[in-house]
């Protein structure tokens, strides 16, 4: 055949882009792509290729600067509020306070900074994924190359072992089988057809005669020709699809911004306010500049980044004991606001590994299901009085078979997962591979062909003694040779003849017949993989040309169904999910039927649930996409673009979506969804595009994890009603007393010492603060719930205003006593450092009772969080020591509390915290806990 360019007709796609090559035949295809199957292409051909499409790998977008992230933190309204008040601090000659607030806003950026810079390395786990070598045919001679340097048109060998080094047509497979979990989502090796597969939309993991990017060849050999290299790879698809997605900030960053929008707008009306009546009393433009300044110190939370910080890192270290690695601190949070989680199944809610669960023999029958959920899949177990009629079939399933029993004694198998379920359930009932071989060795084979759907292998009758290989003698007669044939049950059971039944051969009649069509298809309908094996002696040893009289007339053993069993601990996962209001959703590219059996049998779905396939997806608007995604809860065959649109949709809806998985094809959707999930064993790629990777692989510790993520924002949420109110009466007590003819009750550098040591230190203990009752057992926050909201914006509203008035109160009182004993000089410093230290005992009491936001002070104790004690202790003696160490005064212009002083400072906090807990027991009956019941999870099909 000439060496011609690839067709590129006006209403086609050109060579290298086009998606539906399956649909053509090996002759179209090498016709289209200007390429002969017997000789490859030219060298000349190659490299014009190579300049016209580009070397064969994935190209990457550049994402966000250093610089453009730096930017957006000094860009943030609250930074912007200090350095302002920094600015002013300097003109008005206040060195100390200058330093402090610019020390925090350096603080500020770099923890934002180290939190915000990652590199984007999806796109680079995806280049590793291609062959770095690979062998193809150019001018009649193979040649191993760069499978950079593959190009449209190329001939590409394949065999055992063998990477895809880009998308291809097959054209030759001899038992080809590709392992395609990882893009498709199917559990098992994927048989590699040449035949033309009709249809434009039929499902990737349905074209059989394509191979791709990134999968691999795990048995038999062939040949194929490149269709598509690089970004128009299926693989290339998936890195356009995470490009795209845009970089969206987690729901807690959303808030927290909120959160300073709310503080800005009140620090602005407040401080005109003040300037605009001290202006028209005549006060000085100097004061009024640091009462502005004092404002913004005030109203600004400087320790929130250091505490959030602290708390996301804290939690993310108690994730990772559980086995479960933040990549992305703000992720620890979110996992707290989840309402939908959608999880791939193969190696997620499964175990990746197929298991016999149905022995049916026609005389004896064994369901392991609930034997391998309550003794687990090492069990032993006896053939007991069956041994002459489960015997047969677990023996010949385990001979006519090339799966390996590990030699370690463990129930575990090394070849191909199907293969290896045979020889595991044989060993199950103490029929070990290598015995069976011993007494029976293979003699001949016929290997498995994809269009055959079955194997044979032949083995020599020499000492068939044993209790489970009785029945071949029966079978057999006096024939030297049995020939085992195992296949796809459908296919087998027009292969027998007969069917050995009560230690006899008997007839199989058309009542058999129609009575095993019904077992298969109840199996496969309930998302079992369904196997026959069968056998019959062999008077002399086969040639090869001898396979059909081999394989007709059979003598059936019985079925094996098989199903890539749930994991244990997801039933009771996906329990507790429910329980604590949140909805799982699976989305595989498996099969329908299996697809439903397992969501059903995890508690997912029920067992005549909708479910709904890529295929029934596509016509559907973006509408109709979002209504569906409110009540079905499994989808099946569906591709990456599918899963992606899924999760917007759900998003759409309001939901905080979580998205587990492990294979290529969920790296878009993971890094879309509010919060991805990616498998310990997984890719690089889905490990990359996630924000938690769980070490174990078990879909139980993302149940932990949302626990931790909602521990983690109960603390968040206790210390910003703790420190927002504080600040309230900070402002209050900045703006007030000018308007009343009092100095300022608190000096900027008193704020910033009062925000940082005490809100800061006390912040910090909050964040260890244990988990309250309950917590899996109410609603998740919903995405548009302000971080105010279940009665933390009461207390703010009730708390902050009681306090700022109360050291107000506290100032005017000092500042009388000061007049009336003729200690005015002294006022200047007395009053503000009574002020300050009033509220600092006042922040200590606070603190503990801001432990709970429903149990009163008294039972919350002291003993369960010692770092909170501690940090109280360290507090106080800060603030002791800012009072009475000389140096200290010089810099904070305090002045030493008599006792006198001290008591009431006491008294006033003590009242404070009564106040306080008054308000706790009424917020509590206005907000009831929210318990989360199974009726209240929005899925019709659970």
């Amino acid at each position: 055949m000439p060496h011609v360019r690839p067709r590129d007709t006006a209403g086609d796609p050109p060579a290298g882009v086009r998606t539906n090559w399956h649909d053509r035949s090996v002759a179209q295809t090498a016709s289209e792509l200007g390429t002969d199957v017997r000789t490859g292409l030219s060298d000349v051909e190659a490299a014009d290729r190579l300049r016209r499409y580009g070397p064969n790998e994935l190209q990457e977008r550049a994402g966000r600067t250093l610089g453009q992230i730096i930017w957006e933190q000094v860009s943030s309204i609250l930074i912007g509020i200090l350095v302002i008040a920094g600015i002013l601090a300097a003109a008005l000659g206040r060195p100390y306070d200058t330093v402090a607030i610019l020390a925090i806003v350096v603080l500020f950026v770099v923890l934002g900074v180290v939190q915000e810079y990652r590199a984007q390395k999806a796109i680079a786990a995806l280049k590793q994924m291609s062959a770095p070598q690979v062998r193809v045919v150019r001018e009649g001679r193979p040649w191993e190359i760069s499978a950079r340097d593959l190009v449209p048109g190329d001939l590409v060998l394949l065999e055992t072992g063998s990477v895809v080094p880009a998308d291809m047509r097959i054209i030759e497979s001899v038992n080809l089988r590709a392992q395609e979990a990882a893009l498709t989502g199917e559990s098992e090796p994927v048989d590699k057809t040449v035949q033309s597969i009709p249809g434009t939309d039929t499902p990737l993991g349905d074209r059989t005669n394509l191979a791709y990017l990134g999968t691999s060849i795990t048995f038999g050999r062939g040949s194929a020709i490149v269709t598509s290299t690089g970004m128009n790879t299926q693989l290339g698809r998936v890195a356009e699809l995470i490009q795209d997605v845009k970089h969206e900030k987690t729901l807690l960053q959303r808030r927290l911004d909120g959160l300073a929008k709310i503080l800005a707008l009140v620090a602005v009306v407040i401080g005109t306010f003040v300037f605009l009546t001290g202006l028209a009393t005549g006060e000085e433009i100097a004061v009024l500049l640091l009462t502005a300044v004092s404002l913004a110190v005030a109203i600004v939370p400087e320790g929130l980044p250091a505490v959030l910080t602290f708390t996301l890192a804290l939690g993310a270290q108690r994730m990772l004991g559980r086995k479960a690695l933040i990549r992305r601190l703000p992720a620890v949070e979110t996992l707290g606001s989840v309402t939908v989680i959608c999880s791939d199944k193969t190696g997620t809610l499964t175990q990746n590994r197929m298991t016999v669960t149905v022995l049916r023999a026609p005389t004896a029958s064994a369901d392991l299901t609930e034997t391998l959920r309550k003794q687990g899949p090492g069990a032993r177990l006896p053939l007991g009085s069956d041994a002459g009629w489960l015997g047969p079939l677990l023996a010949g399933g385990a001979l006519c078979n090339d799966a390996i029993l590990n030699i370690d004694g463990r129930l575990d198998a090394i070849g191909d997962p199907t293969e290896g379920a045979f020889v595991v359930a044989a060993a199950r009932y103490g029929l070990d591979k290598p015995d069976l071989e011993q007494a029976l060795p293979r003699v001949a084979e016929f290997p498995f062909d994809s269009s055959r759907k079955r194997m044979t292998t032949v083995h020599e009758l020499a000492s068939a003694g044993t209790e489970a290989l009785v029945g071949f003698r029966e079978i057999a007669g006096t024939a030297g040779y049995f020939a085992l044939t195992k296949g796809a049950a459908d296919t087998m059971v027009d292969r027998c003849g007969a069917l050995f039944a009560d230690g006899a051969v008997t007839s199989l009649n058309v009542g058999d017949r129609a009575r095993l069509r019904e077992e298969i298809e109840s199996f496969t309908s309930k998302g079992m993989r369904v196997l026959a094996v069968a056998g019959k002696g062999l008077d002399a040893l086969p040639s090869s040309k001898d396979e059909e009289s081999v394989e007709d007339n059979l003598v059936f053993l019985g079925l094996v169904a098989m199903v890539d069993p749930p994991r244990a601990e997801a039933r009771d996962a996906v329990a507790t999910c429910r329980t604590a209001g949140i909805r799982p959703v699976m989305i595989t590219g498996d099969h329908p039927l299996t697809a439903r059996a397992i969501a059903a049998d995890l508690g997912i779905a029920s067992p005549a649930a909708r479910v709904i396939t890529g295929r029934d997806l596509d016509p559907m608007t973006p509408e109709e996409l979002c209504g569906a995604v409110r009540e079905v809860s499994v989808y099946a065959r569906v591709s990456p673009e599918h899963k992606l649109r899924i999760v917007e949709a759900l998003q759409m809806n309001g939901e905080i979506v979580a998205m587990t998985g492990d294979g290529v094809n969920d790296a878009p959707a993971l890094k879309k969804a509010n919060i991805g999930v990616a498998m310990g064993s997984g890719t690089d790629v889905a490990k990359e595009a996630a924000d938690v990777v769980l070490l174990d692989d078990n879909f139980a510790t993302i149940v932990a994890a949302v626990e931790e993520g909602r521990v983690v924002y109960d603390n968040v949420r206790r210390f910003v009603q703790f420190s927002i109110s504080g600040n309230v009466a900070k402002v209050l007590v900045v703006a007030i007393p000018p308007l009343l003819g009092l100095p300022l009750l608190l000096a900027p550098i008193m704020i910033l010492f009062s925000n940082l040591l005490t809100d800061g230190l006390l912040g910090l203990g909050m964040g260890v603060e244990r988990p309250e009752r309950d917590t899996m057992r109410r609603r998740p926050y919903a995405p548009t719930e302000s971080i105010f909201s279940r009665g933390i914006g009461m207390h703010i509203a009730i708390i902050g205003p009681i306090l700022g008035a109360a050291m107000i109160l506290v100032g005017y009182l000092t500042f009388e006593a000061a007049r009336r004993s003729d200690q005015l000089p002294e006022a200047q410093q007395l009053v503000p450092t009574m002020v300050f230290t009033t509220l600092a005992f006042v922040q200590l009491l606070r603190a503990l009772s801001a432990r709970s936001f429903r149990k009163p002070v008294w039972r919350t104790g002291f003993r369960g969080n010692p770092i909170l004690m501690g940090m109280l202790v360290a507090a106080l003696l800060l603030q002791l020591a800012v009072v009475y160490v000389p140096f200290l005064q010089g810099v904070f212009e305090t002045i030493g509390l008599n006792v006198t002083f001290i008591g009431w400072a006491i008294v006033v906090a003590v009242g404070a915290l009564v106040i306080m807990e008054i308000a706790k027991a009424i917020s509590a009956r206005i907000y009831p806990l929210g318990i989360a019941e199974s009726s209240m999870v929005r899925s019709e099909n659970a």
